[in-house]
Parts: C-alpha cells; structure tokens; sequence
C-alpha cells in the first residue's frame, strides 16, 4: 500500500458511511488475511431484515455475501479489484435493490449511545 492509499480500516469507514451505515459496523484486519468486511442487514418492506457481509480482500475485490444459517454464506454478487467507496456503495445498493432491499444497521449491534450535552 503507498502513503496515498487509504488503510483498510478508513476505506470500510469510508464505504460504511456511504451505505449509511456505522464506523461499528466494520471490521478490519492486517497481517497474513488483509482485508476487512462490513456486516449490515437488507430491509424489505413486508419481510424480516436479510443479514450480509460484505467484504473486501486486497488483489481480489469485494464480495456481497447472504448469511444462509449458521457460519454459512452465499455470495450474491462480486465487484472485482479496490474501488472508490462511492463506487462500492452503488455496487452494494444496486445488488439488494435486485431482492427489493436496502442497507440497514442489524438489529443485533451495539447502538451508539448519543452524544451527552456538556450543560
């Protein structure tokens, strides 16, 4: 990676943000598994939240993926190489808008507490 690159960590904040969603939504890892993933729900309208990941290895590219039941994913859709965060996102939008959903925060992680008024 050169000084221009973003880390791993800032570029699954970075694309986090634009699907809307938390810096606590990302995972980043260094050393021998480089890369990171981003765990977010799909919200349909007359059905329960879809869990998927995704995630982002160096050299391969980003994969969506559907949580399929315990420890088991299906990959639905794949964007190859590193892309600009903005890129990723429509990636990422255009593949749920094709099961009717969209991005939301799992119901399952921690929600921020907000910010306490110093008066």
């Amino acid at each position: 990676m050169t000084d221009d690159e973003p880390s791993t960590a800032a570029l699954m904040r970075a694309v986090a943000a634009e699907l809307g969603l938390q810096p606590e939504d990302t995972r980043s890892h260094t050393g021998d598994f480089a890369g990171g993933q981003i765990r977010f729900a799909g919200q349909a309208a007359e059905r329960e939240p879809s869990d998927y990941l995704l995630r982002w290895t160096p050299g391969q590219g980003w994969e969506l993926a559907a949580e399929a039941g315990e420890s088991a994913l299906r990959i639905v859709a794949g964007l190859p190489g590193t892309q600009a965060p903005e890129a990723v996102a429509d990636f990422v939008l255009t593949a749920l808008s094709e099961h009717g959903e969209r991005p939301v925060r799992r119901s399952d992680e921690d929600v921020p507490e907000p910010a306490q008024r110093p008066w």
